[in-house]
């Protein structure tokens, strides 16, 4: 069997790699990673029998050869460098439907997100949702896998909580007792090779949610962090009309409105956390916990 993952060099890409190489009952599995610069692919990888990096360009359709594969890992990979990530999902994922159509792929994995079903209100969500509607009946098998909050989107406080006389992080999910579903990349990972290998799918497209063990709020982050350095942790939460200002520390303005809008909307009030009362969800739960993710970003730390 050969799975193609594309673009393999995300983490969540990896994560699945890594999960389907770690799989012993399939010895015949052979996994064709496509880089921009397979130079890159990672030495845990390219050292495994099973794995070869290749080239392949999400942006050129005409690099993307599937020949052979017979089952695809896909997500969209983000860009910042672009004026419209709108129109940058609908090229990578129409690019991504080309080369699909022109080989024998039986199955595609499609990462996408939770509020993918949304058509708006979601910000940069919305590259999910475009994604979902040109590759949904793309191959005769189509598992879509909406995930959940990253846990490991709190790295981005470990600076200031390493490194402040007052330690502290961020938080643009507010109320801090407000929670949210959460999900670790390594389940991410572990549930997308999953759904690679398994023989059957009930239905196509076959859709899920992908939770962690249970949801968290902003104060289970903020015991996280205490747990993992033995020290008071403060929380700054940023409220909502402090969003464009904190989002403009660091996204292209481009970016800006997007990520704005993608936070109001799984906010109390938001059109992601009203949901949709006449959808019924399928959820799936991964196994790592918030503390064992945040534990982890201070591994091998003085």
């Amino acid at each position: 069997m050969q799975i193609t993952i594309l673009p393999a060099s995300s983490k969540t890409a990896q994560a699945t790699i890594r999960s389907l190489l770690s799989t012993p009952t399939n010895t015949n599995l052979h996994i064709r990673g496509l880089y921009r610069d397979p130079t890159r692919a990672p030495p845990e990888f390219t050292s495994h029998p099973a794995f070869h990096a290749t080239h392949g360009d999400i942006r050129d359709a005409n690099t993307l050869d599937l020949a052979g594969t017979d089952a695809l890992f896909v997500m969209t990979p983000p860009r910042h460098d672009v004026d419209d990530i709108f129109q940058w999902a609908r090229e990578a994922s129409e690019n991504t439907r080309a080369a699909i159509e022109r080989s024998s792929v039986r199955r595609v994995v499609l990462l996408s997100s939770m509020g993918a079903e949304f058509e708006s209100g979601t910000g940069e969500i919305r590259t999910n949702h475009i994604a979902e509607e040109i590759l949904q009946d793309a191959a005769p098998e189509v598992v879509i896998v909406r995930a959940a909050y990253f846990m490991e989107n709190w790295a981005g406080g470990v600076s200031s909580v390493k490194d402040q006389e007052n330690p502290y992080f961020e938080s643009v999910i507010t109320p801090l007792e407000y929670e949210v579903p959460m999900v670790a990349i390594k389940d991410i990972g572990s549930a997308c090779a999953a759904h690679l290998l398994t023989p059957t799918l009930p239905e196509s497209p076959y859709i899920f949610e992908l939770h962690g063990p249970k949801p968290y709020s902003v104060l289970d982050v903020q015991r996280a962090f205490k747990d993992a350095t033995g020290k008071d942790v403060a929380v700054r939460p940023v409220e909502k009309q402090d969003l464009p200002a904190f989002f403009g520390q660091f996204l292209p303005p481009a970016l800006v409105g997007p990520f704005v809008e993608m936070t109001v909307g799984f906010l109390p009030g938001g059109v992601m956390a009203q949901g949709n009362p006449d959808a019924e969800k399928r959820v799936q739960r991964g196994r790592t916990g918030l503390g064992d993710v945040i534990g982890g970003f201070f591994e091998g730390s003085a």
